[in-house]
């Protein structure tokens, strides 16, 4: 019977590629020990919410949510923000019109397909992998109107406008957000506010990737999305309320975050890692599957214009020692080693910067 779901054919994910089951089996190592539903050991990562700063207040409690913030970055590398202050109509219709834009038929799909050149645009799976294929439709566009309108064009035609407004319109509002959260980084580090804003001017650094994970038959050997840091300075992240993130632990153990309606997933990437000299966390996720249920996730990448420096800022130098654990380098210099590299495994990509003891 295993044999048989093995040589089945998938046809949501062959992109004119015969691919079967067994090709996207992966390697025994990185088969999945707990279930997508199985969240008993992540349900104490931090909620936090921002009721109380939307309207632009930094008194009363500012100072004591801001080190919440900063703790929870420390301790988990995750937080799941509530109160987040982005429309739930504005997030609706981006979840909307993405799910409207897998349902076509795939030669619809591939006419904003990515090129070999380039990881933008729609993919399913990624055949370049070779082995470990994740189990995933995916769209990835940098935040620019002028991408997303082209790439929207080529697969709507002239009825693109409904996609691109909705996602225009969803990146800039995570824009926003992004930048408060940084600002309350920076203030719950003793650092200038602006210490991280001001480096966010080249909008087009940032990107959004979005995955949809099809119903698997074969969800304890498949992964929609390998073991793996997010190489930018921080993710935002849209899940809807069926499970599959899942977090490694310090002490080596994979947790499920559950969902929760009307909320983000905030973690922090390699970037804001060497930034605070490890003070923030960047930490090891990855996404599995189910059989019953397709999920749908979003992650908005925040990066850095291109000259921006990662160096440790003199507050946050190591105490014992007066140093730095990693080399600094620009953020260009990072994604062209990441984008020869093609495929983040663990955290391969940060430590390349790590100065060894």
């Amino acid at each position: 019977m295993a044999q048989e779901v093995e040589e089945e054919h998938v046809e949501s994910l062959s992109m004119g590629n015969d691919l079967h089951v067994k090709n996207f089996i992966w390697s025994e190592e990185e088969w999945p020990a707990i279930n997508y539903d199985d969240f008993a050991g992540g349900d104490d990562i931090p909620v936090i919410s921002f009721r109380g700063v939307l309207d632009g207040n930094k008194k009363g409690d500012y100072q004591i949510l801001c080190k919440s913030v900063v703790n929870a970055s420390s301790n988990w590398g995750f937080f799941k923000l509530v109160d987040h202050g982005v429309a739930l109509e504005t997030i609706d219709e981006f979840k909307l019109r993405l799910n409207e834009l897998f349902d076509l038929p795939m030669e619809r799909k591939l006419k904003g397909g990515r090129s070999a050149s380039s990881p933008l645009g729609y993919s399913a799976t990624n055949p370049e992998y070779g082995k470990n294929l994740p189990w995933a439709e995916i769209l990835q566009l940098l935040q620019s109107p002028q991408q997303v309108v082209a790439f929207a064009t080529k697969v709507f035609g002239d009825r693109h406008q409904p996609f691109s407004n909705a996602m225009i319109e969803y990146m800039h509002e995570l824009e926003k957000l992004g930048m408060r959260i940084f600002e309350m980084l920076a203030h719950g580090l003793g650092l200038p506010e602006d210490f991280f804003t001001k480096n966010f001017e080249e909008k087009e650094a940032t990107m959004i990737r979005v995955n949809r994970y099809p119903p698997c038959p074969l969800p304890e050997k498949c992964l929609g999305l390998g073991s793996h840091s997010d190489p930018h300075t921080m993710t935002i992240l849209l899940q809807d309320l069926v499970g599959g993130l899942q977090i490694l632990k310090g002490d080596n153990q994979w947790v499920g975050i559950r969902p929760i309606p009307n909320s983000f997933v905030i973690n922090i990437g390699d970037t804001l890692e060497a930034w605070t000299n490890g003070r923030l966390k960047s930490v090891v996720h990855r996404a599995v599957v189910n059989k019953e249920k397709q999920r749908l996730s979003a992650a908005y990448f925040l990066s850095p214009t291109s000259s921006a420096i990662i160096e440790c800022p003199p507050q946050l130098l190591d105490p014992d020692t007066n140093s730095s654990k990693y080399i600094p380098f620009t953020w260009e210099d990072f994604r062209k080693e990441l984008l020869a590299q093609k495929r983040v495994l663990g955290k391969t990509a940060l430590n390349r910067y790590l100065i060894s003891n």
